[in-house]
């Protein structure tokens, strides 16, 4: 009988033991959005700076569609700082990807000196402005900075 005293004894401060390391780690989770802040975070420009809390004034933080997709692709999360969103890393510069009408991709050739591009369909433009895009000429055609058909 003494034996099954022992252990149910044991097995009341091990219980104890445990919860008194779950305060402290709860404790600790307390700190976890705040260290989350100090880290640095990168513009669409690539320059870093250490991200401030979110401001409650802000209706719709600033964002920058190209940096989001180049933020995707390489993996990184997009994080509100202040009123704006910043990448948590830095996106490679990658080729950049243009769209057409029909949302496909394609590699943005330099304008030609001596071409005019014929004009965009006005669909076509609507559909890339309506997703916060802009129409961009390459080589000698209008293209879309992201894919307007998504």
């Amino acid at each position: 009988m003494k034996n099954a005293a022992g252990w149910l004894l044991l097995g009341v401060l091990g219980c104890g033991g445990a919860a008194g390391a779950g305060g402290g780690a709860a404790a600790g989770d307390a700190n976890t959005s705040a260290r989350v802040r100090e880290v640095n975070v990168f513009s669409s420009t690539g320059e870093s700076k250490t991200c401030e809390p979110p401001e409650k004034e802000c209706t719709a933080p600033k964002s920058d569609p190209d940096l989001r997709a180049r933020c995707s692709l390489a993996g990184f999360r997009m994080v509100q700082c202040g009123c704006e969103m910043y990448c948590m890393g830095k996106p490679q510069a990658a080729e950049k990807m243009v769209y057409d009408a029909n949302g496909n991709a394609k590699a943005c050739a330099k304008p030609e000196q001596d071409c005019t591009p014929p004009p965009a369909g006005a669909a076509f433009q609507d559909a890339c402005n309506d997703k916060g895009y802009r129409l961009e000429t390459c080589g000698c055609e209008w293209l879309c900075s992201g894919n307007p058909a998504k």
